[in-house]
């Protein structure tokens, strides 16, 4: 929820930094406030903001000073974090607060040791330590389940927030593109109420409609109209809006959030997906929240930049491969018109380097690692529900579901994101093939596939004919469900060129892309693809990758490789909406 009414103040800038490398700091209490002549700046990951911190994946202490006015005192406080940890624990003014386990889904605590009127004192305690018990799971920095480097730190904003002892928790949208909207508002007062529920323009500047509804009990507030005229949310016309709803007391105003919202209707039916009852193909890319020096925290600037990059190359969409975005990601996404696959930080794709197959069965049957990952999942689930750009949701990322503990996990996963939002079909992106046994589960087939890279290496033709086979059967299996392949690709080297095309070089990877899509492509039953991936990342250092897994197709810093020129041609000439 955005809110103008809400007093708040950034805590973005530097802070005080310390690495906790033998363990002390719990036990000489440094959450009262520690001494440290080192400084980092938040939102950013600590690894490659000084060379020394590189490596490390432990313990680390974060500490800010920071001035409260003294008219905010009748106010209820709150910390809020929109990414951080993995674990964090945060103190202020000596007084724990509250504790949070994961790197990516927003949380906030209520603080009760707010001065106003003079200066406060936060610290947080942040632990990366790798674990098979994380999502996802590792067990050491280079030995992880998944393909992106394991980052710590406070990598999104953080802000001090103040609400009125009657505030509004919570608000859940569903809006239609028949322009049908139901709306669950969740309020905190020990009085009745009344609520102002208001549609808006995109720039907030002119009320198309407001009504007042009296003597609303606190607590679960639903609300249903159909507005008349709205224009839909699509990727060739993203048509924006905003609800305000506002609580009052008296006749006083006590609190005022807004989201911003868009008319549009997703369905899965007869081996298609609908936006607003039109077929639609998904081309865009598998991304990471990735940048030098910045680590896991993406600049606005830098997001501005890939969504041109995006919209120029021909994509409309892109799965937050592999952990939720952040809120300004997901915001330009709004806004650009790309559509969203949004997956939790379920990714399992390195699942077999670190645990066995009986490990792995156990881990997946345990009712405490489901808990977990139903605690992830609602979570991203709240954050983000009512952002018209997320289309779908992905339960997971390459896991092991050739297993059937893994598959019946999959399977249960799948049944809760229905429970906590039937309005968006689901999937899960799958490397096992024709022998994954949780394809039934889901809406959607998301398929990932690297013959011609990994298998049939170097031979570009027969890794495509491969892969045709074997997407051919899972079709036949399951012929009435769309298929989407959510990855593939070829790494390349900026700069390196070969005649003929050979492994590594920009043209191999050109080669492969180009082979692939325009073989896909030929398929009705194929829906989307996404290329892995739309720019270089870092990795956990192995024998596989020079630092960086380098399948972008832009280099790290956003320069072109060949196949730029290659997707962009190929893009353009598939519509977004097909018959």
């Amino acid at each position: 929820m955005k809110s103008w009414f809400r007093p708040r103040i950034p805590l973005d800038g530097f802070w005080k930094f310390r690495i906790d490398r033998e363990l002390i700091g719990d036990k000489e209490e440094w959450f009262k406030g520690f001494s440290s002549n080192e400084l980092i700046y938040v939102p950013s990951s600590w690894n490659e903001q000084n060379p020394e911190w590189d490596q490390f994946t432990n313990i680390a202490w974060y500490q800010r000073d920071f001035y409260v006015d003294g008219s905010l005192k009748d106010k209820r406080a709150w910390i809020v974090f929109e990414g951080a940890g993995y674990r964090t624990r945060v103190w202020v003014n000596n007084e724990f607060v509250g504790e949070h386990e994961g790197s990516f889904t927003q949380f906030k605590f209520e603080v009760n040791s707010i001065k106003c009127g003079s200066f406060n004192r936060i610290v947080a305690r942040i632990d990366n330590t790798p674990s098979i018990f994380n999502l996802p799971p590792a067990r050491e920095l280079n030995v992880t389940a998944f393909d992106f480097f394991h980052y710590g730190g406070i990598h999104r904003p953080v802000y001090l927030e103040f609400t009125d002892t009657c505030y509004i928790d919570d608000v859940t949208i569903n809006a239609s593109s028949d322009g049908s909207l139901k709306a669950s508002i969740n309020t905190v007062c020990n009085r009745s109420i009344n609520v102002r529920f208001a549609l808006m323009d995109k720039e907030l500047s002119n009320v198309l409609f407001e009504e007042m509804v009296k003597d609303v009990k606190p607590g679960v507030f639903k609300y249903e109209r159909r507005f008349d005229g709205v224009k839909p949310w699509s990727p060739e016309d993203p048509n924006l809006y905003n609800i305000v709803v506002e609580i009052y007391v008296d006749d006083t105003v006590r609190d005022s959030v807004y989201e911003r919202i868009g008319f549009r209707t997703i369905e899965v039916k007869e081996g298609k997906i609908y936006l607003n009852g039109r077929p639609i193909f998904l081309k865009g890319f598998g991304r990471h929240e990735d940048f030098p020096v910045l680590g896991k925290y993406m600049h606005g600037a830098v997001l501005v930049r890939d969504f041109y990059l995006m919209r120029k190359i021909g994509a409309n969409s892109f799965r937050t491969t592999h952990y939720p975005y952040s809120n300004e990601h997901l915001d330009l996404a709004d806004e650009f018109g790309f559509m969203v696959i949004l997956e939790p930080p379920l990714c399992y794709s390195g699942m077999d380097r670190i645990l066995s197959r009986e490990e792995v069965a156990k881990l997946f049957s345990s009712e405490e690692y489901f808990k977990k990952a139903k605690r992830f999942v609602e979570e991203m689930v709240k954050q983000h529900k009512n952002r018209p750009s997320v289309i779908m949701y992905s339960v997971t990322n390459e896991p092991p579901s050739d297993i059937p503990e893994v598959a019946e996990f999959i399977k249960r996963m799948s049944s809760l994101f229905k429970e906590l939002d039937p309005s968006r079909p689901t999937t899960f992106a799958s490397h096992r093939s024709t022998r994954d046994l949780a394809l039934d589960y889901v809406d959607v087939i998301s398929l990932n596939y690297y013959r011609g890279w990994y298998s049939e290496w170097g031979d570009i033709e027969r890794g495509t004919e491969a892969m045709l086979k074997e997407v051919e059967q899972i079709h036949q299996r399951f012929p009435e469900k769309p298929i989407i392949i959510t990855e593939f690709g070829a790494d390349a080297y900026l700069g390196l060129h070969s005649d003929p095309p050979q492994m590594w070089s920009e043209e191999y990877q050109a080669e492969m892309i180009r082979n692939y899509i325009e073989a896909l492509i030929k398929r009705n039953y194929i829906v989307g693809l996404h290329i892995w991936n739309f720019a270089d990342f870092r990795t956990p250092q192995n024998p596989l990758r020079t630092i960086l897994n380098r399948k972008g197709v832009y280099s790290r810093d956003r320069q072109p490789k060949l196949s730029v020129l290659i997707v962009s041609k190929l893009f353009k000439n598939i519509p977004t909406f097909i018959k």
